[in-house]
């Protein structure tokens, strides 16, 4: 599924008038038959409704949203913002309300809204101000407003997006703080901004009937769906043998850091890999055989933490990861060297790998084609920092493309960057993943992947989705509060499975 701006979202409505032969008030109409079951399900029938509409067409949308709702018999109430001409499908969606008696409120910005009562129900405000269609920040009188919102002890909906929020941009200026938003058609970037979580509360989509041909013209970013993931997805014949599914090596661990190992070799282990080995110091031998013993063990020289890759055959390995736990001694250091120098294949770096990488400015070493997991901070040490999201991706975007880099950007929504410079968004996952040892899990299943002749690209993709909905399965059985990194291996066939099914 695409990821829209606000632009291509105007001219993807364009190409739906022209290649439907509808008017805008049918597509609006569309667009209100699409958000009234969605709105609906998150209201009870005792609840007292406020719709803030402002002139536009998102205003328009709150007029046929709050029409639709006083047909389902629930109580509403609308205000209608004076913030200039109403657009002729704003006008028309106000006439249906008035003939249908809802009682209406024509205010002008920062006067008090109309008194909600509390009944038996709760007490909703529904935003409908501006959505996409704002094209300056909120300030003033309207700001006034704004605050009369988000003061208000009322759940607060947002139709398309909240009103101040940016589409493509960072917020500034006063903005409508939704409980849940409902973001009409395609997912629009802000959707994935960490900063505008406050703003967007939960958030799903609204899809309705558009431009099937449009959407097909543009070869932009894109949404992780189980659909197209489902496609590239592999099965297994009955003649498999493990020699099949790849070798992979792990470079990971120090002593007292033998958990971020063991979890990531679990992850590749998990994720389908035919054999693992795991190049440990002395003091972690014990650890690995024991809490993994499917897994084989290359035992380093020294003690405490690696040193020395010793007799490495790079083509002994059908994938290579390092980082899990490592430290950063000068000995581990050179060692990290010796593998980018001789495994010119793609390689799965994280954590300690990518500090060391980015202490000693070693980004060109990097085998082109190679998958870095940084989280934001790993992100700045390597490639400096950024002033917001939408400059962040920018700048992954550009590294990918300029090393040939598969890189990833750990978030609530991961994106992922590849050398071709689109960015894919990543849906699944939850809070509760937010534990130590769930990125070492997420280097464990791409590296697993990757070790089974997926793509590093796919490898990413496929991993970010498969480690995300694993999650979201332990959550669901366990709560988000208790959740470990090691439930995310625990659930991963149930994520594959899930995968496969739909």
């Amino acid at each position: 599924m695409r990821v829209l701006s606000a632009e291509q979202h105007r001219a993807l409505d364009a190409a739906t008038l022209e290649e439907d032969g509808i008017t805008s008030l049918q597509l609006m109409q569309r667009a209100v038959a699409a958000l009234t079951p969605a709105v609906a399900a998150h209201l009870n029938e005792n609840d007292r409704i406020l719709v803030v509409c402002g002139s536009g067409n998102n205003g328009g949308d709150g007029l046929g949203l709050a029409a639709e709702l006083h047909r389902l018999t629930y109580q509403v109430t609308v205000v209608c913002l004076a913030l200039g001409e109403p657009s002729p499908d704003n006008r028309a969606m106000r006439e249906r309300a008035q003939l249908l008696g809802l009682p209406l409120h024509d205010l002008a910005p920062g006067q008090p809204l109309p008194d909600l009562p509390a009944g038996r129900g709760g007490r909703v405000i529904i935003d409908a101000i501006f959505g996409t269609g704002l094209s300056r920040p909120i300030s003033n009188e309207l700001a006034q407003t704004v605050a009369q919102i988000n003061d208000h002890p009322a759940r607060r909906l947002a139709i398309d997006l909240p009103s101040g929020l940016p589409a493509d941009g960072p917020a500034a200026g006063a903005v409508v703080r939704a409980h849940r938003t409902f973001s009409l058609g395609y997912p629009k970037y802000c959707l994935f901004s960490p900063a505008a979580a406050d703003y967007l509360g939960e958030w799903q989509l609204a899809p309705f009937r558009l431009s099937d041909h449009y959407p097909t013209t543009l070869d932009g970013d894109r949404l992780l769906t189980t659909d197209e993931l489902r496609k590239i997805l592999r099965g297994r014949g009955s003649n498999d043998h493990k020699g099949t599914f790849g070798h992979a090596l792990l470079v990971a661990g120090s002593y007292g850091r033998m958990g971020a190992a063991l979890l990531s070799a679990r992850g590749i282990l998990r994720a389908g890999a035919g054999l693992l080995s795991v190049h440990v110091p002395r003091a972690g031998v014990l650890v690995l055989q024991t809490g993994l013993p499917e897994a084989m063990c290359r035992v380093d020289g020294h003690e405490y933490h690696l040193s020395d890759l010793g007799q490495f055959e790079p083509a002994a390995y059908d994938a290579v990861a390092a980082g899990p736990g490592l430290g950063q001694d000068p000995l581990t250091a050179r060692a990290l060297g010796q593998l980018l120098d001789a495994y010119r294949r793609p390689l799965v770096l994280d954590a300690d790998a990518l500090n060391l990488i980015a202490a000693r400015g070693w980004l060109r070493r990097i085998p082109p084609g190679s998958i870095l997991t940084p989280h934001p901070k790993e992100f700045a040490r390597l490639f400096g920092d950024a002033p917001d999201d939408f400059a962040r991706w920018e700048l992954q975007r550009r590294v990918a493309r300029k090393h040939g880099l598969v890189l990833l950007l750990k978030t609530g929504y991961t994106s992922v960057a590849t050398p071709g410079g689109k960015l894919y968004f990543n849906p699944t996952g939850n809070p509760g993943m937010a534990t130590a040892g769930s990125g070492d899990t997420l280097t464990g299943i791409i590296t697993g992947l990757l070790a089974q002749g997926y793509t590093p690209t796919d490898a990413a993709r496929l991993g970010v989705y498969l480690h995300g909905l694993a999650g979201d399965l332990a959550a669901a059985r366990l709560g988000q509060e208790p959740l470990l990194a090691g439930d995310l291996t625990d659930y991963l066939g149930a994520a594959y499975a899930r995968l496969r099914t739909g």
